[in-house]
């Protein structure tokens, strides 16, 4: 008896589903408006495949690597060799003074102009075009922050930036940012490829 009463109710809710649906209007749907697909056959302006623009005419994708071309004895000589100095991203070396440590990195996507803060101070270094400037001033809110500042130098392939940077609190003793850059510039400009 439970088994037919069981029956007899599935076979009312099948009914009951049936006539719900079948009274029930299938809603108007409003599509989207006809899309003519036409072509100009014109181009598009500046028309690129990569990420970068604009896109140097290169023959050496890799025409200066700092940690290669930069010779042991030189980083030894100048105290920038505390760590062995080490490949960070593509063209960038960085050199461990033991109170601060310096990245040299060559880009060859950007150029020497576009690299420039507004701040920046030209200079000649060893008869190459460059410039300073600070990344990240000293101010008494940030003595926690690292302290930075660049020396960047003009390339027939874009430019070579310097960066020296340490932190005030863990770095004993504190290095003149801008005049210990500006003479590791001198130091080691001799062997970058401009």
């Amino acid at each position: 008896m439970v088994a037919k009463l069981r029956l007899f109710s599935a076979l009312c809710a099948l009914v009951a589903a049936v006539v719900v649906v079948w009274q029930i209007e299938p809603a108007a749907t409003a599509g989207p408006d006809r899309v003519d697909l036409r072509s100009t056959h014109a181009p598009l302006p500046l028309q690129t495949t990569t990420m970068k623009w604009p896109v140097l005419d290169l023959t050496d994708p890799d025409p200066f690597d700092p940690c290669r071309d930069i010779p042991l004895d030189v980083i030894e000589r100048i105290g920038l060799a505390f760590t062995p100095p080490a490949h960070e991203d593509s063209l960038r070396c960085k050199y461990d003074a033991g109170n601060y440590q310096m990245a040299v990195e060559a880009f060859v996507w950007r150029t020497y102009e576009e690299t420039l803060p507004p701040d920046a101070v030209e200079l000649d270094i060893n008869g190459h075009r460059a410039a300073q400037f600070w990344i990240m001033k000293p101010t008494d809110w940030n003595n926690r922050w690292w302290i930075t500042c660049m020396v960047a130098f003009k390339t027939s392939y874009g430019v070579i930036q310097q960066s020296l940077f340490y932190s005030p609190v863990y770095s004993e003793p504190d290095p003149d940012c801008m005049q210990t850059n500006l003479q590791r510039a001198h130091e080691l400009s001799p062997y970058y490829v401009y």
